[in-house]
């Protein structure tokens, strides 16, 4: 297929897409800050990496994004393996959309021209139907006609995961979706964001050092610290670890505050 103005997109990756890594490694001045680091992410479901600042999770996010070159590990895609050794001009791997914490919207540009920007290649035909979709799946179609400069983090946040899935990558990375909105902007994104991966299909994974939002969005969820990877789990099984202190630790301080306030409740 032609990439012009007259290519007409059609869905290759969707029900597809298994993101794997194995052994992925990195080392900044002789310290480890990913450490042999292996983990699958299926279609349609979404991996939450949780981890303190300086864990190595961010990191791991650009390595797989293709951002940051590591020292030693593979990578796959729907089993095609990934070269992530290549030394490209534009690191960013073209089947897998990474979206920033800064979001980086084009702010003169109206929001639904930031979704189609990514689209340039294709008819208009296309252009237009596709943006549509978005729009309506991402909950911002009522905002379309607007700059960044005068809608909310959220909707902003919505804007770049359409932008970025707009040609339906195998793979999504988030980093830190939730960490800069308010509590009403973060229930929208969470119930947006779990319809949108089902429905696409896409392969998701999150970083975030939140507990209780990877709790609440995420299939799978694993801890990392100081460059290791100490688990991958259900939330169920994140919840009942006894075994690792580590764990326990994280896991009790994110639901501290909200059992403090139901004890004190109760207490009145």
């Amino acid at each position: 297929m032609g990439k012009n103005s007259t290519f007409v997109r059609v869905s290759l990756y969707k029900g597809m897409g298994i993101l794997k890594i194995t052994n992925l490694t990195k080392v900044y001045d002789e310290r480890v800050v990913v450490n042999n680091i292996s983990l699958e992410v299926a279609p349609a479901e979404i991996l939450a990496i949780v981890g303190e600042s300086g864990s190595g999770k961010t990191t791991l996010l650009n390595i797989i994004a293709g951002n940051i070159r590591p020292d030693e590990g593979k990578m796959w895609l729907d089993d095609q393996e990934v070269d992530l050794f290549f030394n490209r001009l534009i690191r960013e791997l073209p089947d897998i959309k990474l979206v920033p914490q800064d979001y980086k919207l084009k702010p003169e540009h109206k929001i639904w021209e930031n979704i189609d920007l990514s689209l340039t290649k294709y008819t208009r035909e296309y252009r237009v139907e596709r943006v549509a979709e978005l729009l309506d799946l991402c909950g911002i179609t009522h905002i379309k006609d607007k700059k960044p400069k005068d809608v909310s983090g959220g909707e902003k946040q919505r804007t770049a995961i359409a932008r970025a899935i707009a040609e339906e990558p195998q793979a999504l990375l988030l980093d830190e979706p939730f960490s800069n909105l308010d509590s009403i902007n973060k229930q929208h994104l969470r119930q947006n964001l779990v319809s949108l991966i089902k429905h696409e299909e896409i392969a998701c994974l999150f970083v975030t050092h939140d507990m209780i939002e990877a709790l609440l969005v995420a299939d799978r969820i694993g801890v990392m610290h100081k460059g290791d990877l100490l688990m991958l789990g259900t939330p169920k099984e994140i919840f009942s670890q006894t075994a690792n202190p580590y764990i326990i630790s994280f896991v009790q301080a994110a639901i501290a505050p909200i059992k403090e306030f139901y004890q004190q409740y109760l207490d009145k």
